[in-house]
């Protein structure tokens, strides 16, 4: 085949385009993660003629191909990795000797079909599939079987840290999206009380149809996995529900999996902190409201208590590399002169943002939280500003040594993150179907999806891509394992992007004026025409 190609003999190119996605498959293969997820994915089918195992990779792929849709399947089976991942027998590729166009046969997996079939399975076959299962059916199975999987696998580190955090999942104002309801939310996204509000606020705040999302996050050294969901209407509070999560992750793992739970004020429930201290051995970080009988008194004793400076670390100065040409270290040095020549010519900030210090004041064994049956050690922090005015905020903490830290708090943004990245780039909240079991169903592969390509990354030592978005994180993957399919005389070939440069590169005039003429056809069959792209009169 490189004998030919090298002469400029070959009938047809193809470019494999998500190859981290093929890569993704074939480990998941290697190490039966796929068999074992869908050994106890739930079903409503009396029989079985899909196998699980594909409805599971079916519904993967398109979440990696960030698609919602189910009639975006055979789009996503052509052109995807799921594919080259697949064995011959289900599904291949063969270039037609007449039309000379590359065809997909799929086998399917009955006797049904008389036509010829391009996926494994119909698209509305998977919808069919998910749409029958019932959405607590979906929530019981990640929250449960899918976790016990994820332990077997190693997916919960000793260290132990979770977060926990609730989102609203906005959907269009259509009542027949099922049990979401309508609230009013003012311009940070946050809900209020319509009547309550002033009318200068009353003009910034809107009205959204939601629903509420209410996870906990593991973090994993620089991964992230998802431990547990529940999609809830948006009204629901946040917190019952998220302690019940907890309480099922550790009927499902065990104890000790869970050592630290990190959450938000909105979860402050004194019967529930001792439950998690007390019964399940897990330690619960979280701020202090001011309303608090707590607050006045941790508050009234830090007047008491010795106050220290909490010292600001210099970011380090990033290193030069070594190869950098001395003409570029030449303009960097004259580039950041005139950064700074300009900032200095700036109006000075306001002093009532301006930082100047902060000061803690550690307090151990509070027990004067009538509602919280354990001692809670508390961390007061005081930050100063240069107009002179000061900020108090305090953390609270169930750890028996030490006060709290600013820094490990600093941990809980993480969901937040997660959170924006899910909507804005996976499309977390684009629902296709108003049918709840669908929307949880899609909730669910989403999450799963992201976790697995976060065990991907770890597996191949590539943990800081864990954080990246998907078009950043695909284009990182695909980097050195881009392919072209090269097909020849009822027989193919392929070889890295790179690889396949270098050789149209290297070879002779004639055979490269020859090969060039093939490549020219396969750039047009990419793009779209000039008279497709004007608009209509």
């Amino acid at each position: 085949m490189l004998e030919a190609f090298r002469r400029g003999e070959f009938d047809q190119l193809e470019i494999i385009g998500q190859a981290d996605e093929k890569e993704f498959f074939e480990l998941c293969f290697r190490e039966q993660m796929l068999e074992a997820l869908a050994k106890t994915m739930p079903t409503k089918r009396k029989k079985e003629e899909v196998p699980k195992w594909f409805v599971l990779a079916a519904n993967l792929s398109l979440k990696l191909h960030l698609e919602n849709a189910y009639h975006a399947f055979e789009r996503v089976v052509r052109c995807g990795g799921l594919l080259a991942a697949l064995p011959p027998a289900i599904a291949s590729k063969h270039l037609d000797p007449k039309t000379q166009q590359i065809l997909l046969a799929c086998q399917g997996f009955n006797d049904k079909n008389h036509y010829p079939r391009t996926t494994p399975c119909d698209h509305d076959f998977l919808r069919k599939f998910v749409l029958a299962v019932p959405a607590t059916e979906w929530q019981a199975w990640f929250n449960g079987a899918v976790q016990r999987t994820f332990q077997a696998y190693g997916f919960f580190d000793p260290a132990g840290i979770f977060i926990g955090d609730g989102s609203y999942l906005f959907v269009p104002d259509n009542p027949a999206y099922e049990g979401s309801v309508v609230m009013w939310f003012n311009e940070h996204n946050h809900p209020v009380k319509y009547e309550e509000l002033s009318p200068q606020e009353r003009k910034r705040a809107h009205r959204e149809r939601c629903y509420k999302l209410v996870s906990l996050l593991h973090l994993r050294g620089d991964g992230y996995v998802y431990a547990a969901l529940a999609v809830v209407p948006g009204n629901a509070h946040e917190g019952p529900v998220l302690y019940e999560l907890v309480e099922q992750l550790v009927k499902q793992v065990g104890r000790g999996v869970i050592k630290l739970l990190i959450l938000d004020r909105g979860f402050i429930d004194g019967k529930n902190i001792t439950r998690c201290k007390q019964e399940w051995g897990i330690d619960v970080l979280l701020p202090m409201k001011r309303k608090m009988d707590i607050w006045e008194d941790a508050w009234a004793l830090g007047k008491r208590c010795p106050w220290q400076e909490l010292a600001v670390p210099t970011p380090a100065p990033k290193p030069v590399p070594a190869q950098r040409p001395e003409t570029i270290i030449r303009r960097e040095a004259k580039r950041q002169k005139t950064l700074a020549a300009n900032q200095a010519k700036e109006p000075p900030p306001d002093p009532a943002t301006v930082r100047v210090r902060t000061e803690i004041c550690p307090i151990q064994g509070f027990k004067s939280w009538s509602e919280c049956g354990v001692p809670i050690n508390v961390l007061l922090l005081r930050e100063t500003y240069a107009d002179g005015h000061q900020d108090q905020w305090a953390l609270m903490d169930t750890r028996p040594v030490g006060p709290p830290t600013k820094n490990q708090y600093a941990l809980r943004p993480k969901i937040e993150e997660r959170h924006r990245l899910l909507k804005c780039f996976h499309d977390l909240s684009d629902f296709h179907s108003q049918r709840f079991n669908v929307i949880v169903a899609q909730v669910v592969f989403i999450l799963l999806s992201y976790t697995l390509r976060q065990w991907q990354l770890w597996k191949f030592q590539q943990p800081e891509l864990a954080g990246k978005t998907p078009g950043l994180l695909g284009r990182q993957l695909n980097l050195h394992s881009e392919y072209v399919v090269i097909y020849h005389q009822n027989a193919y070939t392929r070889m890295p992007l790179v690889t396949f440069s270098r050789e149209l590169l290297e070879m002779p005039e004639e055979a490269r004026a020859k090969a060039l003429v093939k490549v020219r056809h396969l750039e047009q069959s990419f793009l779209t025409p000039l008279e497709n792209l004007r608009a209509p009169p």
